[in-house]
């Protein structure tokens, strides 16, 4: 059987395309190439010389529109182990090798059916199953209507060549599987069948395969399964094989993965996608490390300020109902650290964070706000709010027993509610910081809810805290003198040194509103040592006149009693102003020498060694024990001015004042009542054997001045 006419398939397809297609096949023999190329372009040779060029060059078929082959060379068939007439009339399909998928003959068909060249190789099955492989072009014939109507399809037989590719490549393969097999990470090769979605993966290599599971790549080498068998992962890999390089984390039994999906592109198309895996199991546990210090406290493992700051910003996104800030401050923690050391402190705040945590509902969040702060997010209408405050601050008030040291915590709290007091997260901060900034420089230990007088007179005590520091500087403070009075003979026996700050612009400023300000900022003990300073002098100066030598007791602060050094700083004023310490009384109040008993009591013997009297202040508004009490190695106790002056109104206060009389002389201890201010109450301390009193009923506090003039006498 000879070639059918290529003369007449000229008449469809034009010289240049098939020109074309000749140029662009990979022809062995460049002389019968330039043959071609010579009779196409100048029609120099005959049709049956034409005929027998292209038979020497090619394997011809022919097919109709539906894939039916209607012509081949008898060369091609007997190649195949078929006579022609086994397959003119039988479908292309009869030949395939299942080399190819479904996926890659239906592009081949529908490229064709367009009326477009297909180019490339294909498998072929011979009767015997044996695989030939042609390179092969598949040229459309169009009708008048320039639709495919036949199929001319010039095959070369690339066998031998395959089979080289193939023991090349799997040489190659095998060397590159050597190769990985020793690299940390998994590498691995994988297919889709487009038509199915179906994932073969050609390759499984890498150490980290057998840490994962020894057998892990005798379950997945080879076979169809998906990776790691999670089928969860699927639309990554649609989208590697839609063209995009993935990148995605996962677990695989207790391992963390970091993939990679690279996918691998011929002709606009996905072929091939490779994967690389890496374990970073590590590295997660490191990312949660650090974490958990970005946003987490270690001391009391708490969120901390900046997790506050996210959560509060999604809360308020949120716009939850009855939305509330509470910033909750230890009061005087530092003094705590600076005395006890941070070891005692730590161990105070991780109770305090006990003993809110038992107060707060299941939906309330507990922050490590700063070191002696801690932040709540709530919810509650106003009751609600103050009475978990009023709850925490119980809690809290409770003795805190650390290293065989007992210890009152107290704190202030301010609250600020959200759509009433702010209307933004910074505002809800910012406006119950204030709140306990008002909170601590008003008696600390409760709790303040945010107003707008706050704000004003925040705003004004920040300026205030300025101008004490510049006070010191500029000697605008100034010490006033209260008699005490001997009870049964009116004899003056004594004066308190009380400070007085006359502000050049403010005028007057009260020691209850500036006091409190210096303690908060740590300037009041340059303040103490300068009216401990100032009433030595002025003693030193009235007995330099003549005046008989009177007792002078001086407050000390909290603060300042709880430094170390604080005896050796009165020794050396006293040096200093030649002062005799046995006229120097220090008064101490109840809570400050609760605050740090034990080290408290070694400052008060160490005072008292160097001849200076003790006191306790405001006896009766404290958390003090009688059997601290008795150790205390004071010499008077002065009964706060509350229970004084409503001794004869309230049958109880009377009674209390009794009883701190008795208790005091029991102890061996003389009696000072503060807020003396008729003379009803001076007969009451008169029949309950009081010891000295004082109060505005003999004088209120005077300036040195007035005292040298109305109390002194050579």
């Amino acid at each position: 059987m000879t070639n059918p006419s290529i003369t007449d398939m000229l008449e469809q397809q034009t010289l240049n395309q098939l020109l074309e297609q000749f140029k662009q096949q990979q022809l062995a023999d460049d002389e019968l190439k330039e043959q071609l190329y010579t009779y196409v372009s100048k029609k120099v040779f005959s049709t049956d010389e034409l005929n027998k060029l292209v038979s020497r060059t090619f394997d011809i078929i022919l097919m109709d529109e539906q894939g039916y082959l209607t012509y081949c060379d008898q060369g091609f068939a007997e190649q195949l182990g078929y006579r022609q007439d086994e397959l003119i009339d039988h479908h292309y399909r009869m030949l395939h090798a299942k080399v190819h998928d479904d996926q890659f003959y239906n592009e081949m068909w529908q490229m064709i059916q367009q009326g477009e060249v297909w180019r490339g190789d294909i498998a072929t099955a011979a009767k015997t199953n044996d695989v030939y492989w042609h390179r092969t072009t598949i040229i459309p014939i169009l009708s008048q209507a320039q639709t495919p109507y036949q199929f001319i399809v010039f095959r070369t037989d690339i066998t031998d060549v395959k089979k080289t590719d193939k023991a090349i490549l799997e040489q190659l393969d095998d060397d590159y599987r050597k190769v990985l097999s020793h690299v940390m990470n998994l590498t691995f090769r994988v297919n889709r069948d487009k038509t199915i979605n179906r994932y073969k993966f050609r390759l499984f290599e890498g150490k980290l395969i057998r840490k994962m599971s020894p057998s892990f790549d005798r379950i997945v080498t080879g076979h169809d399964v998906f990776f790691y068998h999670d089928p969860s992962l699927t639309r990554y890999f649609e989208r590697a094989f839609e063209g995009e390089e993935v990148r995605f984390k996962h677990r695989y039994k207790k391992v963390t993965l970091l993939t990679t999906l690279v996918p691998i592109i011929e002709h606009g198309q996905v072929i091939e996608v490779v994967g690389s895996s890496s374990d970073v199991s590590s590295l997660e546990e490191a990312e949660k490390k650090a974490n958990r210090l970005t946003y987490y406290d270690l001391l009391t493992e708490l969120p901390n300020r900046a997790k506050f700051k996210l959560d509060l910003n999604a809360v308020v996104h949120d716009r939850l109902t009855d939305l509330a800030v509470i910033i909750c401050d230890i009061d005087k923690l530092k003094n705590i650290n600076d005395t006890l050391g941070e070891t005692i402190g730590d161990d105070v705040i991780q109770t305090v964070v006990k003993r809110i945590q038992v107060e707060l509902k299941d939906d309330d969040q507990l922050y490590r706000y700063g070191g002696d702060e801690f932040a709540i997010i709530t919810a509650g209408d106003e009751e609600q709010l103050k009475d978990l405050t009023s709850r925490m601050i119980k809690a809290i008030n409770k003795p805190v027993t650390s290293h065989r040291q007992d210890m009152f915590v107290s704190t202030s709290m301010g609250v600020s509610r959200f759509g009433i007091d702010a209307h933004t997260e910074q505002e809800l901060v910012q406006h119950a910081n204030v709140a306990v900034h008002y909170c601590k420089i008003n008696g600390r230990n409760h709790m303040l809810m945010y107003s707008l007088t706050m704000e004003e007179a925040y705003n004004e005590n920040v300026i205030l805290d300025a101008d004490i520091r510049k006070a010191l500087h500029n000697d605008e403070f100034e010490l006033y003198y209260q008699p005490q009075i001997n009870v049964t003979t009116g004899e003056v026996i004594g004066l308190e040194a009380l400070i007085r700050w006359m502000h050049p612009k403010k005028g007057p400023v009260s020691p209850a509103k500036f006091i409190p300000l210096a303690e908060e900022s740590g300037v009041i003990t340059q303040i103490g040592e300068w009216v401990i300073r100032e009433a030595c002098h002025q003693h030193k100066e009235w007995i330099e006149k003549g005046h008989k030598p009177m007792r002078i007791a001086v407050n000390v602060s909290a603060v300042e009693l709880q430094r170390t050094d604080f005896a050796a700083k009165v020794q050396g004023i006293l040096t200093e102003t030649h002062m005799d310490p046995h006229f120097l009384e220090i008064e101490i109040t109840e809570n400050s020498v609760m605050q740090n008993t034990e080290d408290c009591i070694l400052t008060m013997n160490c005072l008292r060694r160097m001849g200076i009297s003790l006191s306790i202040d405001d006896f009766g508004t404290g958390y003090s024990s009688f059997g601290y009490l008795k150790q205390f190695p004071i010499n008077y106790l002065k009964i706060d001015q509350s229970f004084v002056r409503s001794a004869l109104k309230e049958q109880s206060s009377a009674a209390i004042v009794r009883a701190m009389i008795q208790l005091a002389h029991n102890f061996g201890l003389r009696v000072v009542a503060e807020g003396v201010e008729d003379e009803h109450v001076l007969s009451l301390l008169k029949n309950e054997q009081c010891d000295y009193y004082q109060g505005y009923y003999f004088s209120k506090p005077v300036n040195a001045m007035e005292i040298e003039k109305n109390y002194f006498s050579i």
